[in-house]
């Protein structure tokens, strides 16, 4: 198993369509052991979302979008904690909040739909909700 930790940027890619589980690290600190039964489950799961053909628009928009920004670690660690509020406040999954402000991002102009404007979209919903 990769005992690495995923860089920020790749838990907001992981985040856009794994729900409730960014990464096999996280369940294996959570519970501090992973057991073959964890992680093949976790595989399963990962490729019954990724094969699922909504998923591909999200991971696809959202690549573009980090590859024409280039956020920095801090920044996408700001916006998963505005995405984890809003999840909590709401009662929903973090990955359909998640979702909801990209598809709110692709509303936008195309010269406004940079990650500092998902950020900023997600820090004002944040805060509605605090």
């Amino acid at each position: 198993m990769d005992t690495t930790k995923r860089s920020p940027i790749d838990r907001l890619l992981f985040a856009t369509f794994l729900k409730g589980r960014t990464s096999s690290r996280d369940v294996w600190e959570e519970k501090g052991d992973m057991t073959p039964e964890d992680n093949q489950k976790i595989i399963e799961e990962t490729n019954e979302i990724i094969n699922d053909d909504s998923t591909y628009p999200f991971i696809s928009y959202l690549s573009d979008l980090l590859a024409k920004s280039k956020p920095s670690d801090d920044a996408v660690k700001k916006l998963h904690d505005c995405i984890d509020k809003v999840a909590v406040a709401l009662g929903h999954d973090s990955t359909d909040v998640f979702r909801a402000l990209l598809a709110k991002l692709i509303e936008e102009p195309e010269e406004k739909q940079t990650f500092d404007r998902l950020l900023e979209m997600a820090e004002k919903f944040a805060a509605k909700h605090e």
